[in-house]
């Protein structure tokens, strides 16, 4: 038994070596003349890194880990979707990291540093390793940092505190010594050799980076975002400054959820989803981007729903009309073990998977889509909390708040947002009751908290930025979610909590980094748990739901064009008087 397990760890150090040396050998060749020592030009390392960790961010990650964690996907297939892993992504992430989106970036660093012509291309590497890293640890954590970019496979990990403090410096630099009209890339796969809108990116992703994790080290965080909060101008000021990475229409550049899910068939059950819950806070509010958002269902329900009869308001009426979008909850059809319910009355019951909504397929499914690293929308959410934190500001937080909104329309080509800021729970200073979700155990309610309004808008303003919102809900906890209820069956639990963070590839780093991995896991709460807490994490009880009392109901999807029958025939709805 001994012998098949040193077999299997030496299979796996050579397979891994290889891999590294493969990519290491490739990357020489394409970059090598037979006849001369060359050094690749920034323009050709760097697009090759953004390609790549546009496909790995926002794509395969994106896909298996963060949209299910920000409840934009519901009811997902796959393991990482159901709140586990598995060994071999996890190496694959680590390995795309740090050897496909890291190296070639930290190859421009390196050989042109010294050269006062590559300024600027320099500081906008630097920009870009600032914003990996972002990703990276607070996703896993601690990390390899201060060593990872000299190649060398044992190398040490730098604690939270340490990475978020060395590349909220390096952003300030960038963002302060940056020249609008020095040197550029000429082949510029983000902003087209735009340097000014280099400089915003730098200092808006310092005041996001600062305000993620503004709970675990509060001082540092509030350093960098008033510095930045005091220069406005320098920070994305409409949504022609978003910061978008983009694929394209030829093969090679598809993007990620338009080869899996568009030019493959792909089995329904991992198909993507929209999360009821998401839906809901859209629907109770008659949001306009609703519809810019989602795809209406394929093969409708029909609902049953209570209004109030044409020219009365206190008469009503029952009638039977087609749902015209309709969530999935995270966990499926799943509940929870105890809870008294009578299966008769779940409506998902012998729901078929394609009767549910999907995103938007031309938005979210197509060929060249977009992938949001930050947006103007977003950036007023930002400011609207660093302004609440008293980090400065040139308006209140609630003007902020509600250029945000506007920001959103805008940026989704919807109308009506003067009437959707009107609404009680939307409007500052106001709340709402909201509807129930399907087990009744939460709601889309929004209460009169400033911070409970923000954090509610910038999820409804980022969808598919699963990464941000994943970040945003671990440090406030304010979101109205529901816990996995349907787990991968390797974790033995009934339901299982939001993830605090992903584990560290557990094998490949035990062999290849055993050192700095065993150092790393020491220093985590519960070991390399998905349920140890990050430093920037918000402490909290993690919610009992066996001991709550569920009701089944159909709020969620009731009233969904009104409450009138007036409201049905001026939207043209077919309905059936019961």
């Amino acid at each position: 038994m001994k012998k098949m397990k040193f077999s299997h760890k030496l299979l796996l150090i050579t397979f891994l070596v290889t891999i590294l040396n493969s990519c290491t050998n490739k990357f020489e060749e394409i970059n090598t003349n037979p006849d001369a020592i060359t050094v690749a030009s920034p323009e050709e390392l760097f697009a090759g890194s953004v390609k790549k960790g546009l496909d790995l961010i926002g794509g395969t990650m994106n896909d298996q880990i963060f949209n299910s964690y920000a409840s934009y996907y519901g009811g997902k297939g796959g393991q990482f979707n159901r709140y586990f892993f598995t060994e071999s992504g996890l190496d694959n992430f680590w390995r795309q990291f740090y050897v496909d989106v890291l190296k070639n970036n930290q190859d421009i660093i390196d050989n042109y540093s010294t050269d006062p012509g590559y300024t600027n291309r320099v500081y906008i590497s630097k920009i870009w390793k600032s914003y990996v890293y972002s990703v990276l640890v607070s996703t896993f954590g601690a990390v390899p940092y201060e060593d990872a970019s000299k190649g060398l496979l044992a190398t040490k990990y730098s604690s939270e505190e340490f990475i978020y403090t060395d590349i909220l410096n390096v952003l300030k630099e960038a963002g302060e010594n940056m020249d609008p009209n020095g040197d550029g890339l000429l082949q510029d796969p983000v902003f087209n050799g735009d340097n000014t809108k280099w400089i915003k990116f730098a200092n808006s992703l310092r005041l996001k980076i600062a305000l993620r994790i503004s709970e675990g080290f509060p001082t540092l965080a509030q350093q960098h975002g008033s510095e930045a909060m005091a220069n406005e101008n320098n920070l994305l000021s409409t949504n022609l400054d978003n910061v978008s990475l983009k694929w394209g229409i030829e093969e090679e550049n598809w993007s990620f959820n338009y080869r899996r899910y568009i030019f493959i068939t792909a089995n329904q059950d991992v198909v993507p989803y929209i999360n009821l819950n998401y839906l809901l806070n859209l629907k109770t509010y008659r949001d306009p981007r609703l519809v810019a958002l989602i795809e209406p269902s394929l093969n409708p329900i029909t609902v049953r729903d209570e209004v109030f009869k044409s020219g009365s308001t206190t008469e009503k009426i029952s009638i039977e009309y087609e749902l015209p979008y309709f969530g999935r909850p995270l966990g499926g059809n799943a509940t929870v073990d105890g809870w008294d319910l009578n299966g008769n009355n779940n409506i998902l019951n012998g729901v078929e998977t394609r009767r549910y909504s999907r995103p938007k397929v031309d938005v979210f499914m197509a060929q060249d889509m977009s992938y949001n690293l930050i947006t103007y929308a977003e950036l007023n959410f930002i400011k609207a909390e660093a302004q609440l934190k008293g980090w400065g500001g040139s308006q209140t937080a609630e003007q902020y708040y509600y250029d945000g909104i506007d920001a959103s329309f805008q940026q989704y080509g919807v109308t009506g947002e003067n009437e959707y800021k009107a609404r009680d729970g939307i409007k500052w200073g106001t709340s709402s009751t909201g509807d129930r979700h399907l087990f009744g155990l939460v709601n889309s309610g929004i209460s009169a908290n400033p911070l409970d309004k923000i954090t509610r808008q910038r999820w409804l303003a980022s969808f598919n930025q699963g990464h941000d919102i994943w970040c945003m809900q671990k440090r406030t906890r304010l979101l109205p979610l529901i816990d996995q209820f349907a787990p991968d069956g390797a974790l033995g639990l009934d339901y299982a909590a939001l993830p605090e963070r992903m584990v560290y590839p557990p094998f490949s780093e035990s062999i290849l980094n055993n050192d700095g991995f065993q150092e790393a896991v020491s220093n985590l709460s519960q070991g390399n748990s998905l349920y140890s807490e990050l430093k920037m994490n918000k402490p909290y009880t993690p919610v009992k739901w066996e001991t709550m009392i569920p009701e089944f109901n159909q709020d969620f999807a009731t009233h969904f064009y009104g409450d009138s029958e007036d409201d049905l025939i001026a939207a043209g709805v077919t309905y059936i008087k019961i």
